[in-house]
């Protein structure tokens, strides 16, 4: 699954930031209890039967929170009764009792009705249970295969009342001889009367159902039976039930937009990781795999997708058709998908004959003819590189309006938000097409680390999304090769998770998890980023061929099963073994997965010699470790080094220059003279780590940091484009750490009015961008701005702002520094931003704009403009027909200098009637990274933070990157305290949990730079001529 950074705004273009939920939907309605007509009837005759009125309880969980009624629903007694082999409706004393107990436990996530002798029922308290842990299924019984029928209900009556049956029948095999079936369900209302168990032809009679339970902690639907299943026998399982089809992005969802002013409804699917049993009874577990024969039921009006092709389509009566679909491979439950809609598509076929299709909603179709012909291309490298083919018959792609993430990687059926998938030219920026292509490489990529080789638990995420992450590089650079996509990988995946993983907060790639929010709390930038940034180092110390070949070895042995991290590491040690270089690769690796963190390698120069050595890279390292991990390595690595020096000036190293730092070694001594320059000459460096394949920073004495600075100034070419970011990179953050002075960090900016290439002013601007946040509120920040514009000056007068005929990294260089140019005031800069944005407004139906600089001039526009130029932007916003548009107006209207109209931006976030779900939590980071907006972007989020954990408290990426957004300029001990407070009255954070502790971590961080380099900042911009006190 990628994440839902969004690839526009090249200002940022560093930072893989995440996205929000993408809900669309009318108002929903008042608060209430809402039941069916069975569900009613149900309940009447309850009350007769006892003679007792029956007490509603309704919870109200913030805002307009819709509440649908579930009868009868406990916390571990949901139970029917035996009746053979079928379950039966339970009697009104057996209701009663497992009622009570459900309110007694404090469950008042459904309301529900409970029979009462005397007094009716009364409403607990709100409390917080802990969280369950042991939440793993028992694996007596395995399931086979499925068959499942999924009809969506749309259409019929208000959206906010929409359902779907379902009915499945799963074969199970018996393993373990059992007296229950235990298998996950999740909001889904059992049909009275269809549960039934079964014994398949050649295995004896089933023993008969006695009764079932619903454990709603654990998700758990538990059969009980009157016997015990045999060992290998073949047994059945099959019920009907309904489900709520509602706008949450998670499991079967509703989904819509709006067409000549009709509203249009979609049913989509997003399982990963949990919520398959949210659309249907099942194992839900990813090293659980069975195939699926699958049927969906749509009008006829209306086209149905699924995993595989369609084999027939079957008149229902009443204008339904039934489409039955192919069986599917072995597969876990979480890439099952189902779609119905209305939309169209573009097709192709692959080199390997494999159809290729491309949907969306009509007005959109020609946008996907771009990721389409990407998709064809990296799925055919993909087949040849790993030498193993696609092995389903068709590969759907389709782009949803509303989608949590970026994409989910469905087999046969991936599913992507619009901007990821969808590209417009003439509207669509060079930083639109990038994101499109890396996310359909991304979700490839999968089809073989994830759908074909699945983990064994979640605790091994990295497998799938580290892999896709680094794997994707490889599908775009094969694509477009001008490009250069590993050298933007060091800026937008390597360094951009150094600052997460440089916490004590942190964890390591392989986690335990067990509850859902555990589990959605590591689809982050240490599963994703570091987990790609570890691979890329050990294609380094393998090689590219012994890395290719060993990848093959591991997908070719572990196909269509599931896999723990040492199949991999076993994988590969056996094809480097083959060929003669004998790496355990096991032993190397553990010590990058199995402990958090990384270290910073100390580079010492003594003479013609060096000597090296290790120790762990904390940001703060007297930061309190809450002790949730432990290192059984005592936080040394395995480390291949390398190095350069400015005689050898060779950058290009292979696996055969590395040199092993081991955990039990204290220091490594290199002494070669015809490669280290004598320490005496003060113009000669040693630089380790050559184009930053290694995961580890590097330090050097203060003579060396001088020399490579001296060097940046007099020739920076002489550099390698990725060395010169890692320079950046490495000093800032040592600096941060303590660990060199803030005064070499300083200086290696100073170079960079020379500087013309992307990758080392991404990296500056990371670093510079902090330090604009730190100052804003303080006396220094105008001599800083006068610094900036200095640097900035002269390459915006040599690239400016005509981007007709530029290249893809000449765009992404010049959207930079415009940014930068208008930002800091160079007046031709923010003249030309507000001339072109009044001939938009003059003629909103021809806009002038540059799709490169639209995020730059929007932003420039916004600020320096009042609410007529916001008004516009909004109405712009709302009418915009290509999605990756929507998103650049949208953050620039953050951009705005007038507090009323933030604050009326954050107020719209959480209407949807005003701004779509998909966007609303983006709208406070937006707001938040505005100095005038931060506290009224910590204020609403505070204010409103029932609203937005109820809603958004399980959106992937979002909720950790809006907590990490509102606080992130956070720097004084009264901004702390305030944190602080809220963390200790909102125990309850969900997946946000993480989060929260790394914003304190950050925020303790921020207080110490201040305290202890503002006088070395002060200093550094007098000598610079630029601060007078």
């Amino acid at each position: 699954m990628a994440n839902g950074v969004e690839r526009m705004d090249f200002t940022d273009m560093q930072r893989y930031n995440s996205e929000s939920n993408l809900t669309n939907g009318k108002k929903k309605q008042n608060g209430g209890c809402y039941v069916s007509t069975a569900v009613g009837f149900l309940m009447v005759l309850l009350v007769i039967a006892i003679a007792v009125g029956v007490g509603l309880i309704v919870h109200f969980a913030g805002g307009e929170r819709s509440v649908v009624c579930t009868w009868p629903s406990t916390n571990g007694a949901q139970q029917g009764q035996q009746s053979g082999n079928k379950w039966t409706t339970p009697g009104p004393d057996y209701m009663k009792q497992h009622c009570k107990k459900m309110a007694n436990d404090g469950d008042m996530d459904i309301c529900t009705a409970c029979p009462s002798d005397t007094t009716g029922m009364t409403t607990p308290s709100p409390t917080t249970k802990p969280r369950v842990i042991d939440v793993r299924l028992p694996l007596a019984l395995y399931p086979v295969y499925y068959d499942i029928e999924i009809q969506p209900n749309m259409y019929e009556g208000p959206a906010a009342n929409f359902t779907f049956n379902g009915y499945t029948r799963i074969q199970l095999r018996c393993d373990t001889p059992t007296r229950n079936v235990t298998l996950h369900t999740n909001k889904l209302q059992i049909t009275p009367g269809s549960l039934e168990f079964g014994a398949e032809p050649g295995t004896a009679a089933a023993p008969s159902i006695v009764n079932w339970e619903w454990d709603k902690d654990r998700q758990f639907m538990v059969i009980h039976l009157n016997g015990v299943l045999v060992k290998d026998g073949l047994y059945y399982v099959k019920m009907n039930y309904t489900g709520p089809l509602k706008d949450d992005l998670h499991g079967l969802y509703l989904s819509q937009y709006e067409q000549n002013n009709d509203t249009v409804y979609i049913a989509a699917t997003q399982f990963q990781p949990t919520d398959a049993r949210k659309a249907f009874p099942c194992f839900d577990e990813p090293a659980i795999k069975s195939n699926f024969n699958i049927t969906l039921v749509r009008k006829s009006h209306l086209k149905s997708l699924s995993n595989m092709p369609i084999i027939d389509s079957q008149d229902r009566g009443d204008n339904w058709v039934a489409d039955v679909y192919q069986t599917t491979p072995k597969m876990p439950t979480y890439l099952v998908a189902f779609v119905v809609c209305n939309f169209e598509y573009t097709n192709q076929t692959t080199t390997n004959n494999i159809l290729y299709r491309a949907w969306s909603r009509p007005e959109s179709v020609d946008q996907t003819r771009y990721a389409l012909g990407v998709g064809v291309k990296v799925l055919t490298y993909f087949e040849e590189y790993f030498d193993i083919r696609f092995p389903l018959p068709k590969q759907d792609m389709i782009a949803i309006p509303d989608f949590a993430a970026g994409a989910m990687e469905n087999w046969g059926l991936i599913t992507y938000r619009e901007t990821a998938m969808l590209f417009e030219p003439g509207v669509s920026s060079e930083g639109n097409k990038q994101r499109v292509a890396v996310v359909v490489s991304h979700e490839l990529a999968h089809q073989w680390f994830g759908d074909l080789v699945t983990p064994s638990w979640w605790d091994d995420l990295w497998l799938n999304e580290g892999f896709a992450s680094f794997v994707e590089y490889m599908g775009v650079d094969f694509v477009h090769p001008d490009w250069k996509m590993f050298e933007q990988f060091v800026v937008s995946d390597l360094q951009d998770v150094f600052d997460f993983d440089s916490l004590i907060s942190s964890h390591p790639v392989y986690v335990p998890v067990a509850h859902p929010d555990e589990i959605n709390e590591i689809f982050d930038r240490i599963s994703y980023a570091k987990g790609a940034s570890i691979i890329r180092m050990m294609r380094f110390f393998l090689g590219e061929e012994t890395f290719r070949r060993g990848l093959s070895r591991y997908l070719k042995s572990r196909a269509y099963a599931a896999a723990f991290h040492d199949d991999l590491w076993s994988s590969l040690t056996e094809q480097s073994n083959l060929e003669g270089k004998n790496i355990n690769v096991k032993e190397v690796m553990d010590t990058w997965t199995l402990q958090m963190n990384y270290p910073v390698v100390m580079v010492t120069r003594e003479g013609t010699r060096i000597r090296v050595s290790q120790q762990r890279f904390l940001r703060d390292a007297n930061a309190t470790d809450p002790g949730k991990y432990t290192s059984s390595f005592g936080y040394k690595w395995e480390i291949p080094f390398a190095y350069t020096s400015s005689i050898e000036s060779n950058f290009n190293k292979t696996d055969a220059d590395i040199s092993w730092i081991k955990p039990n070694s204290n220091e490594l001594i290199f002494d070669n003279p015809t490669v280290i320059p004598p320490k005496s000459d003060n113009m000669s460096w040693v630089l380790g780590n050559p184009m930053q394949y290694g995961y580890y920073r590097v330090n050097y004495d203060t003579a060396n940091w001088l020399a490579l600075i001296n060097q940046l100034k007099r020739d920076h070419s002489q550099i390698h484009t990725i060395n010169r970011a890692q320079i950046i990179n490495d000093a800032w953050s040592l600096a941060k750490a303590g660990l060199v002075s803030q005064d070499v960090a300083l200086q290696t900016v100073e170079y960079l009015d020379d500087e013309l290439e992307y990758v080392p002013w991404a990296a500056a601007e990371r670093q510079l961008k902090y330090v604009d946040t730190m100052l804003t509120k303080t006396g220094l920040y105008g001599a800083f701005e006068a610094f900036m514009k200095a640097k900035v000056q002269r390459p915006f007068s040599i690239i400016g702002m005509n981007n007709t005929g530029a290249s893809h990294l000449e765009s992404y260089i010049r959207s930079v520094i415009s940014g930068l140019a208008c930002k800091y005031g160079i007046q031709t800069c923010t003249d030309e931003a507000l001339r072109l944005f009044r001939q938009w407004i003059n003629t909103p139906a021809n806009n002038p704009i540059d799709p490169g600089l639209k995020s730059t001039v929007y932003c420039t526009a916004i600020k320096y403009g009042g609410v007529a130029e916001w008004d516009f932007a909004f109405k712009q916003y709302k009418t915009a027909t290509v999605a990756a548009e929507s998103a650049r107006l949208l953050s620039s209207m953050g951009c705005s200098r007038e507090p009323w109209i933030l604050s009326r931006f954050l107020h719209r976030a959480l209407m949807p009637e005003e701004i779509r779900k998909q966007d609303a939590l983006d709208v406070l980071v937006y707001v938040s990274r505005n100095s005038i907006g931060q506290g009224l972007a910590w204020d609403f989020f505070r204010n409103s933070w029932d609203t937005i954990r109820n809603e958004y408290g399980t959106a992937f990426f979002a909720f950790t990157r809006l907590i990490g957004g509102v606080t992130e300029s956070f720097n004084t001990p009264f901004q702390l305290k305030e944190l602080q407070m809220f963390v200790d009255t909102h125990p309850d954070q969900g997946s946000g949990k993480r989060a929260f502790d790394q914003a304190i971590e950050k925020t303790n961080a921020n207080i110490k730079w201040m305290e202890a380099n503002l006088m070395s900042v002060q200093m550094w911009l007098k000598d610079q001529g630029l601060y007078k006190e």
